[in-house]
């Protein structure tokens, strides 16, 4: 039992370490090119200037119901680097782990 939660300590520990890190742009943008994310959104969505993500967090939102919605099951990592490739090339919200 001790062994079970000592790992799920360090795994959650590498879950915030990745997140603080605001994850990896050029994995996150293979991830996005070889989803199915274009087949639901022209390229245009992401830089309507009335789209409805206002917000990283929300953007994360967005990310993982899409995420749910065409079953790619990705890990939570993956999604952080999506995340941090859509903000990188079309969002630009503010790092949070960079302005602190």
């Amino acid at each position: 039992m001790k062994t079970f939660a000592l790992l799920m300590a360090s795994l959650m520990m590498a879950n915030v370490a990745h997140a603080a890190n605001n994850g990896d742009p050029l994995s996150g943008k293979k991830l996005f090119e070889e989803s199915r994310c274009l087949s639901c959104h022209a390229a245009t969505v992401f830089t309507k200037p009335d789209r409805k993500v206002k917000s990283l967090a929300q953007l994360e939102s967005q990310v993982r119901t899409c995420d749910a919605n065409l079953s790619t099951n990705w890990f939570d990592d993956q999604i952080i680097d999506v995340v941090a490739y859509l903000n990188q090339a079309y969002y630009k919200f503010p790092n949070p782990a960079r302005t602190q």
